[in-house]
């Protein structure tokens, strides 16, 4: 239930995104539309149950982050007081073992942190971590910036055609290709899901042309390897990407649209 409500959503707002205003009755049409290429009745009462166990899951799933922060920091708040005290009193030896409680609670934050911001599946930043960390509260960006917009070939036909396993696997395939590769050059770069077969790359660089160079060597090469999977379902980990330059301040769904344009030219090309 979860997935399908997820790639509906993404479906949306891929549609969507072009226009200046949505009202509610265009996102609940727009969603419609697409629920129903998937077989989804939104007025069936099976679905609204689903729903309903889905909203609490989510609930208890939030409500556990929320606990599970709420111990961390008041671990943190303690430590902090103890080390203030032994700080005072010059005591290395206890500063030594509250150093081994620190340690322990940062790891404790990455993981709640990383629950909050890493997509599930590929382990790369998720929508949240773009909306919240990399842009402003206005979705505007930070500085200038490249990016690159990443769309998977043929992840539906697959998913379709075969099953989600082998369609996730090729995304995590992927991901992680992307993220060895951009690290070989030293680049400073991110890399974030934004819809289900597309990522976000951004990348702290004003050369578009090396980009260029890089990206396109590295399609190359995916476009010349095969995958087979463990049923022997042979496939092409191939994906069609275009770059922009962007500024501080710019819109960001400005960029994002002006990217899927391009996107949807290069598959018609």
């Amino acid at each position: 239930m979860k997935t399908k409500l997820k790639e509906i959503t993404d479906s949306t707002i891929t549609e969507l995104l072009a226009n200046e205003i949505i009202l509610p009755s265009n996102y609940f049409q727009c969603f419609d539309k697409h629920a129903k290429t998937i077989d989804l009745d939104l007025d069936n009462e099976s679905f609204e149950k689903e729903l309903s166990e889905l909203v609490l899951d989510e609930f208890n799933e939030i409500n556990a982050y929320v606990n599970e922060a709420v111990k961390t920091i008041d671990s943190a708040a303690s430590v902090t007081l103890e080390a203030q005290e032994a700080i005072k009193e010059n005591n290395t030896l206890v500063l030594k073992n509250l150093y081994t409680q620190i340690k322990t609670l940062q790891t404790e934050l990455q993981d709640i942190t990383d629950n909050v911001y890493k997509d599930y599946l590929t382990k790369v930043h998720n929508k949240k971590w773009l909306y919240h960390k990399y842009l402003t509260r206005e979705a505007t960006f930070k500085e200038d910036n490249i990016i690159i917009l990443i769309d998977v070939s043929d992840y539906e036909y697959i998913a379709d055609t075969y099953n989600k396993l082998i369609s996730n696997n090729l995304l995590v395939f992927i991901a992680n290709y992307l993220k060895n590769k951009l690290g070989e050059e030293s680049l400073k770069f991110d890399i974030s899901r934004y819809l289900t077969s597309k990522f976000i790359i951004s990348i702290n660089s004003e050369d578009t042309s090396q980009l260029e160079t890089l990206m396109n060597t590295i399609s190359n090469v995916l476009y010349n390897t095969t995958l087979k999977s463990n049923s022997g379902v042979m496939i092409k980990p191939t994906f069609d990407y275009t770059i922009k330059k962007v500024k501080k301040d710019q819109a960001f769904h400005e960029a994002l649209d002006s990217l899927l344009k391009n996107i949807e030219e290069i598959k018609k090309s």
